[in-house]
C-alpha cells in the first residue's frame, strides 16, 4: 500500500492525495472558491480604478487645452507718430515680437542718456530696464513697464554703459548692480576721477561707499566674468590696458558681503600697480574693447582689443595675446558670427578702403586668419553686421551696403540701402535685397521662436528721414520694423563675390543657394 501511494504522488505531484490525516477534498475546494472570488475583485477595482483615470485624463484635456503655438506675422511695422508729443520727450515701449502690438509703455522725463535691459530686478518678478535721464536711475519692470524705483543720477552723473551685474551683496535676495562713473579723455573735455558705485537691485539704494578706482583718464570698460565665477573689470585707459578684481572694490567699499566676489588665483598672482590694478597691455593706443564668447578655444571669454591698425585677441586664461592682424580704418566695432564649425567665435570687420566703399572681412577667431572678403559700397551711417547661430554649428551673416542706379527721374544717381545674405557654405555669392528702410539709426538680428522665426529689427524714420531736426518733435514718426529674414531670399538678387556687378550667376545656382536658406534651422544662441 505504501509503494501504491507513493506511486500516485509521483504520477500526479499536482493533485497530491486526496486523503491525508483524515482532511478530505472539500476543504480544498472551498479554499479554491474563495481564492477565485478574492481575484475576480481585484480585477474589477483596477478596471474601475483605470477607467475613473481615464475619464479624469479626457474631463482636463478638455478643460485645459495645450498651449497654442504663436502665429508670428512675418512683417509688421510699429509707428510711433510724433504729433502731439512735446519737445525733447522720452518713453520706453514694449511691443510683442509675433506682430508688433504695444505691451506697455511708460513715459519719462527727457533727456535721455543711456538704457540698458535685463539687469538686477527682483528674481520673482524679473529684470529690469535701467535708465539713465535727466537727474535720476530708474529701473523699469521689463514685463509690466511699472517703475519699481528711480533715484537720484548724481552719484554717478558720468555713468557709462555696460552696466555691471553683481550677486546679492546687501542681503535683499535679489542681484545687485554697479555703474562706472567717469569722462572718456576726449579734448576739450576735462577728465573726471574714475569712481564704482554699488546699488541695490531691488530698492536702487546705495551699497556702500562710492569707491575712487584711480584708474587715469579711463576711454571704455567692460565686465569680464572667469570660467570660476569670479567678476573683473577691464579698464581701458591712455596708459593702457588694466584690469581689478571687484572683490577688491566691494572691500574697500565696505560692503558686509563683499567676501561673496570670489577671487581669480592666476589672475592675483600677477603683479599690481600702486592702485592695486592689474596692467594687462601696456599701450596707450587702444581705441576699443569687445569681449568673445570663448574666443580662445575654451569655455574663458577672451577680449579683442582694437587700436588704429590692429586687431589684438587677448586670452584671459593666459593674460596674454593670442594673435594680432593688421587692418584699415575701421567703419564700425567689430561684430560676431561663427563662419567655421570650430566652435569659436569669429570675427567680422568693416575697412574703410575710400571712395565710398569698404572691405568687409571675417577673420578666424581661433587664429586671426582671414576666412572670407568682400566689398560693399556704403554711406553715412552704416549699420554694423550680424548674424544668426544655425542648429548646424555655422551662422547665417547679414550685411548691410548701398546700390546706386541712374535715375530717369531725377537724372542723377539714386542711392539706397540693400540688405545682403552670406551663407559660409555658398560664400562666393551673396543675397541682396533692396531695402526700402532708410537712413537706419538702429538694427539688430533676433530668434522669437526656436529653429524657426530668425529675423531682424530696424528702427528709423518713416521713409527713411529721421533727423535731428525730423525726430519726435518734427514731421516724422519713429518706425520700428520686423522681418523674417527667410522671406528675404526670394526677394533677393543672387550675385557672385567681386566682379562687375558681382557676377553673373546661373539660373541653376541661383535656384540652389535660395533653397539652401530655405531649409536652415536656428539656434538660440546669438551671437
Amino acid at each position: 500500500m505504501a509503494g501504491t501511494v507513493e506511486s500516485v504522488r509521483e504520477e500526479e505531484p499536482l493533485k497530491g492525495v486526496s486523503e491525508e490525516g483524515g482532511v478530505s477534498n472539500d476543504r480544498h475546494c472551498a479554499d479554491g472558491l474563495g481564492v477565485s472570488k478574492l481575484s475576480t475583485w481585484r480585477t474589477a477595482t483596477f478596471l474601475l480604478s483605470f477607467f475613473i483615470c481615464l475619464i479624469i485624463v479626457f474631463a482636463f484635456s478638455f478643460v485645459l487645452p495645450c498651449p497654442v503655438r504663436p502665429q508670428y506675422q512675418p512683417t509688421w511695422n510699429r509707428i510711433v507718430p510724433a504729433a502731439g508729443l512735446p519737445s525733447p520727450c522720452l518713453f520706453l515701449l514694449a511691443v510683442d515680437g509675433t506682430d508688433g502690438v504695444t505691451l506697455w509703455e511708460r513715459p519719462l522725463a527727457a533727456v535721455y542718456d543711456w538704457a540698458v535691459c535685463g539687469v538686477g530686478g527682483v528674481k520673482t518678478k524679473g529684470k529690469i530696464c535701467l535708465v539713465a535721464h535727466t537727474d535720476n536711475l530708474t529701473a523699469v519692470n521689463m514685463h509690466t513697464g511699472v517703475i519699481i524705483w528711480q533715484r537720484p543720477r548724481s552719484p554717478v552723473i558720468n555713468g557709462h554703459l555696460p552696466v555691471i551685474l553683481l550677486p546679492d551683496l546687501d542681503g535683499d535676495g535679489t542681484d545687485d548692480i554697479a555703474v562706472l562713473s567717469y569722462i572718456p579723455p576726449v579734448p576739450p573735455r576735462t577728465p573726471a576721477p574714475t569712481e564704482l558705485v554699488f546699488f541695490s537691485g531691488k530698492s536702487g539704494d546705495v551699497i556702500g561707499l562710492k569707491v575712487n578706482v584711480d584708474a587715469g583718464a579711463v576711454r571704455t570698460h567692460l565686465q569680464v566674468t572667469t570660467p570660476s565665477g569670479a567678476h573683473y573689470l577691464l579698464l581701458c585707459t591712455d596708459g593702457g590696458l588694466y584690469t581689478v578684481g571687484l572683490w577688491r572694490l566691494a572691500d574697500r567699499a565696505e560692503i558686509s558681503m563683499a567676501s561673496k566676489l570670489k577671487k581669480e588665483n592666476s589672475w592675483e598672482k600677477k603683479p599690481t600697480n600702486i592702485s592695486g590694478l592689474i596692467p594687462l597691455y601696456g599701450s596707450g593706443a587702444l581705441q576699443h574693447m569687445v569681449v568673445v564668447k570663448g574666443g580662445s578655444g575654451s569655455s574663458s571669454p577672451s577680449v579683442l582689443l582694437q587700436t588704429a591698425s590692429t586687431i589684438m585677441l587677448l586670452n584671459t586664461n593666459t593674460l596674454s595675446i593670442s594673435w594680432t592682424k593688421n587692418t584699415s580704418q575701421l567703419i564700425n566695432i567689430p561684430s560676431f558670427g561663427h563662419f567655421n564649425k570650430d566652435g569659436v567665435s569669429d570675427i567680422v570687420l568693416e575697412e574703410n578702403l575710400g571712395n565710398e566703399t569698404k572691405r568687409v572681412v571675417i577673420v578666424d577667431g581661433q587664429t586671426g586668419r582671414e576666412l572670407w572678403a568682400g566689398s560693399l559700397l556704403f554711406g553715412t551711417q552704416s549699420p554694423s553686421p550680424a548674424s544668426v547661430l544655425t542648429i548646424y554649428s555655422y551662422s547665417v551673416f547679414m550685411l548691410w551696403g548701398e546700390t546706386r542706379t541712374q535715375s530717369n527721374v531725377t537724372r542723377g544717381i539714386s542711392e539706397e540701402w540693400a540688405s545682403y545674405l552670406l551663407h559660409p557654405h555658398y560664400s562666393s555669392v551673396l543675397l541682396e535685397r533692396r531695402n526700402p528702410v532708410q537712413n537706419i539709426i538702429s538694427f539688430k538680428t533676433a530668434l522669437l521662436e526656436r529653429g524657426r522665426h530668425a529675423c531682424y529689427l530696424v528702427l528709423s524714420g518713416a521713409n527713411g528721414s529721421l533727423t535731428d531736426e525730423a525726430g519726435l518733435g518734427g514731421a516724422e514718426p519713429v518706425v520700428l520694423t520686423k522681418r523674417k529674414i527667410k522671406d528675404d531670399v526670394s526677394q533677393s538678387v543672387v550675385l557672385g563675390v567681386g566682379g562687375p556687378e558681382g557676377g553673373a550667376i546661373a539660373r541653376d545656382m541661383e535656384n540652389f543657394v535660395r533653397e539652401a536658406f530655405e531649409r536652415l534651422r536656428f539656434n538660440e544662441e546669438m551671437i
